[in-house]
């Protein structure tokens, strides 16, 4: 897969001047991508959180309608097609977000036609899979039925993901944000009508199936003109998604697995309580990762797009780098500060070690944000296996820690491991890309640390008063320093909606 070869021109702060004009109808022309970016992602956070809202509301009427039993066999369905899925997807839609950023409008159509077979096949793969996995198992009738229903559901998500790519590579990321929201609004009204109808289980197997459905028919709708909606099986091509996939996968696989480990551990080295209290704040902590992943694949066809044009691209990471730290900040004052009331919320009660293991973890969640948004730097510049190194270097990092920590500190000892992996594995990345001449400005960071502890200061100060109340002083407070401090890129201000 080739790069851009031909440079955009600009005065603006995106990038140094180049010889040619730029495409006016091009998103990721410069001076016109980091607003779209910053939007859009701005949009798909607000519909994530949205999202999550309104999972709040039908979850515990589900809990409670279908009992522990029925709702064990929900979740076991849920997992089984989560497993399957994150298999056979291995990182295959961020490679070819890259590849269709970066290639002719021809190219394009073959890439999304070639994508769809070849997700066809895989996906028939997957269904036989999740079905013989369940009959192997022995698992109940009803059970099986649900994995049938939710393999139904997996096939269709995986076409209408393969239809998306051509969404995310021309940067409309509203229209994948109210995708995204679709699939939440209808999944809790579904599952609360079930709730008051008095659904049987089977029921509510079906709701995954029917809202990919629906996902799929209006992805279709919205890229039938840019792209074909026919699969094509041209095995060529299909080699050259697969091999420049491989090492990614490898990548993915080991990203995923070493953020796991410390909570096997825990189960395994400290079961009982301890486990209790790491997977509550565990919980809290996943939830709002993926943020910082949603916002980092946003900004992947921009960087695609400038790894052909090296001093385009060093300034787009720059600014990936202080978008994401200022955000990384903010969770981080949000988690540090407001710990006392989402343990409280989720669990009833002030658990006051789960709240010491949460502020623990709120430590790393900054370096989650760049572990996201420099990983997405070096996939765009095809370092497949840099990435594979220092995942796998993590993931040994994690056992060794997990082992040493967990069985003096229990809880903490476990949420430290997982502090001190993201902050390691955000170092290994800057030091990866540093080597490329990509590095984060220090005067940023002279402004950005001093923020962020008169943030955290301002919010523990107004502790005694709420949590909540501690959380938005000092992200006021921490945001305004940054301001006065002019640390924060002048791309987030000129993309304001009241802003030309």
């Amino acid at each position: 897969m080739s790069h851009a070869d031909a440079a955009r021109v600009s005065t603006s702060p995106e990038g140094p001047a180049a010889t040619n004009p730029p495409d006016v109808e091009d998103p990721l022309a410069v001076g016109k991508a980091a607003r779209q970016v910053i939007r859009g992602g701005g949009v798909r956070v607000v519909g994530n959180v949205a999202g999550l809202l309104a999972g709040l509301i039908s979850a515990p009427l589900v809990v409670r309608h279908l009992g522990g039993v029925n709702f064990g066999h929900y979740q076991t369905v849920t997992s089984v097609v989560f497993v399957v899925a994150a298999l056979t997807e291995g990182g295959l839609a961020n490679v070819a977000v890259r590849a269709f950023s970066t290639a002719s409008v021809a190219d394009r159509r073959s890439l999304v036609a070639n994508l769809t077979g070849l997700r066809l096949v895989v996906g028939v793969v997957g269904v036989a899979v999740t079905i013989g996995f369940g009959l192997l198992a022995g698992y109940t009738h009803v059970v099986v039925i649900g994995l049938v229903l939710g393999a139904g559901g997996y096939f269709a998500s995986m076409v209408q993901s393969s239809y998306s790519v051509a969404l995310s590579g021309r940067l409309r990321l509203t229209a994948l944000a109210g995708i995204d929201l679709l699939r939440s609004l209808t999944t809790t009204v579904l599952l609360v009508a079930l709730v008051v109808a008095g659904s049987a289980l089977t029921g509510f197997f079906g709701v995954v199936l029917v809202v990919q459905l629906i996902a799929l028919f209006v992805t279709a709708r919205l890229v039938r003109r840019d792209v074909p909606l026919r699969p094509a099986f041209d095995r060529a091509r299909w080699r050259m998604l697969m091999k420049e996939t491989a090492v990614y996968a490898l990548a993915s696989t080991l990203g995923a697995i070493y953020f796991q480990i410390a909570m096997v551990s825990m189960s395994i080295l400290d079961p009982g309580p301890q486990t209790g209290y790491y997977a509550l704040a565990f919980r809290i902590v996943e939830i709002g990762n993926g943020i910082p992943w949603l916002l980092a694949g946003s900004v992947l066809p921009v960087l695609a797009v400038a790894a052909g044009e090296p001093e385009r691209l060093r300034y787009v990471a720059r600014r990936v780098f202080e978008g994401a730290t200022i955000l990384g900040g903010l969770f981080a004052i949000a988690i540090v500060i407001g710990a006392p009331f989402a343990i409280e919320f989720l669990a009833g009660a002030k658990e006051h070690e789960a709240i010491s293991v949460l502020r623990i973890m709120g430590i790393g969640v900054t370096a989650t944000f760049l572990v996201a948004s420099w990983g997405f730097v070096l996939l765009a510049l095809h370092r497949h296996r840099s990435l594979v190194l220092a995942n796998a270097g993590a993931l040994l990092l994690a056992i060794m820690l997990s082992l040493t920590l967990i069985p003096s500190l229990h809880a903490r000892g476990g949420a430290a491991s997982t502090a001190v992996l993201e902050l390691t594995l955000a170092g290994c990345y800057v030091a990866l890309l540093a080597a490329r001449g990509i590095t984060p400005s220090i005067g940023f960071i002279a402004r950005f640390l001093p923020a962020l502890a008169v943030g955290l200061g301002v919010g523990w100060l107004a502790l005694p008063v709420h949590p909540v109340v501690g959380v938005v002083l000092g992200a006021v407070v921490y945001l305004l320093v940054l301001w006065r401090a002019r640390a924060i890129p002048s791309e987030l201000f000129d993309s304001l909606p009241w802003r030309r």
